[in-house]
Order: structure tokens, then sequence, then C-alpha cells
């Protein structure tokens, strides 16, 4: 099943909005077949893992993170070749969230005569696939919420600079972390300040979405999201449907503008954007964000983790690491705290909203 789990990330990035998903086939403690979900739209890992193992596969083990489908869709059921193939058990990590299969595909693959085992690893594979459960559960992306703080709050000093209040490490973690999601995100006041390319550190792979909130449609086209080889890779995100000129020339460059509805105060509703997200088949943002942004997602509870990087360094003074909200004690927006990891000098606290 660790071997299933470690196929299935060779999708990640190109299999949304469909879950990443890797099969092992043994038999007499041979390996006969194995395969992962390339692409939206590809041959499923099972069917892939069955082609390799052929014949052979009579009477031998599949184990699959995830439960096979027992639907038409881009491909036809995963059972169905599963029982033809003539497999004898199937361990997997996790019942498929999705409507359409939930339990369905064990099922029939019981009435087969064909021995099921679920929960193998089961919290791994949840791990692996928070994303797509996400986009099924609630129609909207999981979010990350990345933020590189100093030991006293603070994300910049009072003139605004950033750069760099995280070590070598984080950030070389942070540039691994961009390829493990569908989107990066960002506010447009990040935009205007640093003029960020939100590329990962290696180009030649996968290119994560580009994800720009920009209320008022003000981004200039010589920003860098706008105006580098993978600016087909931005979407703008804008409650400015008016400004169909500025839209017009954004889109014509190949960038994606979509509608978001106004909040109460005229700015983006985040609730809408995420859902208009969802849409587009992405299922999972890491939002590298400002104190701003990043305090209106966690007043609004759309945090789903937290990745909270804290430098051994005091400035006193500076941007607090969120802003726009106060509360109370007893208010307080609670966090259950992971295992804390050293990145260098800094000290990289997970959390999941409570």
């Amino acid at each position: 099943m660790r071997k299933a789990l470690d196929l299935a990330e060779k999708g990640r990035g190109y299999t949304s909005p469909n879950p990443v998903v890797g099969a092992v086939i043994v038999k007499d403690n041979l390996l006969l077949g194995e395969g992962w979900h390339a692409r939206f739209g590809a041959a499923h890992a099972e069917v892939v893992a069955l082609s390799q193992a052929g014949e052979a596969a009579r009477g031998a083990v599949l184990y699959v993170n995830l439960e096979p489908c027992s639907f038409y869709g881009k491909t036809p059921p995963c059972v169905d070749a599963i029982i033809q193939a003539g497999i004898e058990k199937v361990y997997i990590g996790m019942i498929d969230p999705n409507p359409n299969v939930n339990g369905r595909g064990v099922d029939k693959l019981k009435a087969a005569g064909i021995g099921v085992e679920v929960g193998i690893l089961e919290n791994e594979a949840r791990e692996l696939n928070k994303g797509f459960n996400q986009y099924i559960r609630e129609n909207r992306p999981w979010v990350t919420l990345k933020l590189a703080v100093t030991a006293d709050g603070y994300i910049a000093d009072i003139t605004g600079k950033s750069q760099w209040i995280s070590s070598p490490d984080a950030r070389a973690f942070v540039m691994q972390e961009r390829t493990r999601y569908d989107a990066i995100m960002v506010g447009i006041g990040t935009v205007m300040k640093d003029d960020p390319s939100l590329l990962p550190e290696k180009q030649d792979g996968y290119i994560p979405y580009r994800i720009v909130l920009d209320d008022l449609l003000n981004i200039p086209y010589r920003m860098k999201l706008c105006s580098d080889d993978f600016r087909k890779r931005t979407i703008v995100v804008t409650t400015q449907t008016n400004k169909n000129k500025k839209a017009g020339e954004l889109q014509n460059t190949g960038i994606t503008v979509i509608p978001a509805e106004p909040d109460d105060f005229g700015w983006i509703d985040l609730s809408s954007a995420l859902r208009k997200l969802a849409e587009l088949g992405i299922t999972s943002i890491y939002c590298e964000g400002g104190g701003q942004l990043a305090g209106s997602l966690m007043t609004q509870k759309l945090v789903d983790e937290l990745q909270y990087i804290i430098a051994p360094k005091i400035i006193g003074e500076g941007i607090f690491a969120f802003s726009g909200f106060m509360r109370t004690l007893d208010e307080a927006i609670q966090f259950a705290w992971q295992q804390p990891v050293p990145l260098g000098p800094d000290v990289l606290l997970r959390g999941k909203l409570r």
C-alpha cells in the first residue's frame, strides 16, 4: 500500500479534479504490475497495473489507495476490469467519497466473489487526496495558508520588507510544497509589492495555477504573472466584471479572468471565489498572501491547514501576520498543532482548524 501511495503521488497536479491513485498487483510475493493515474481523462491506475500484469493477474492481489470506480466517466469502470482479470483480493486505502462510487465499488467486487479489505493506511490515503475529498464534500478547494513570521509575529518590517524572514531551508520547503497543490494564491497587494512569479523551483514539469485576488482588476500588465512564459497558468479573480476592456486584454494574452460575487463591503466574497475556482477543477490551494488575505480567510474559517514558519528573529514592530479582524480569547479561532518540524534555524508548525 505504501508503494501504491508513492505511485499515486506521481500524478500530482495532472489529474485534478480527479484524485491521485496508485495501484500494485502482487502474487506469490512477486510484483506483477503497477500503475498510477497519470492525467485527467487517462487510464486509471488499476487498469494500467492490470495491463502490465496481463494473464498473470488471475488469482493475484491488488492494492489501491482509493476505492475503484464503479461508473462510466472518462473511462469504463475499474471494478469491471478487476473482475474480468480474475483478481482474488483487493486491499483499499479508503472509500471514494464521490457519491457515484462511495461503497458501490466495494459492493460490486464482493458480489463477484472477490475478497475486499478497506482501511489500509487510511489516514495516509486521506491526506494524499485531501483536496479531492474537500472538493467532493464541500464543493470548494482545500486551502493551506502559509505564513513566514518573526518570533514576535510579524510577516514584514514597518517598510513592508519581508525578504527574507525565513531561511533558505524554509524557502526550499515552500518551493516543494508548491508542487503539491493545484494552485498558489495571493492578493493583489502582494503582487504590487513583491511582483512574485509563484513558480516551483523546477519549471520543466508540473506548473500550478497562479491565482490573484484582485477586487478592482488593477493588476498591471508588466507584472510577472501577466507577462512571463507561464501566464496561461494565471487566474485573476475580480468583482469588476464591468471592466470588459481590461478583462478582455488579459484574456487575450492567455490569462483567465473569473468573476466573483462581492461581499457586503464590495470586496471579493471569498466563499464565492473558492466555489468558482472549484468549477475550474481546482481542488487544492496553497495561499501565500499577506496579512489582510490571511485574516479574511481565517475569520471566515476557510483555512483548512495553517503552515506557520517561525524564524528566530525579533523586530519589535511591523506588519502583523493576520489583519482585518479582532476577537476575544473566548472567540479565538483554534487550531490543533501537529509535531513541530525544524527547517534549518526556523520551525514549521502545522495546524488543522478545529
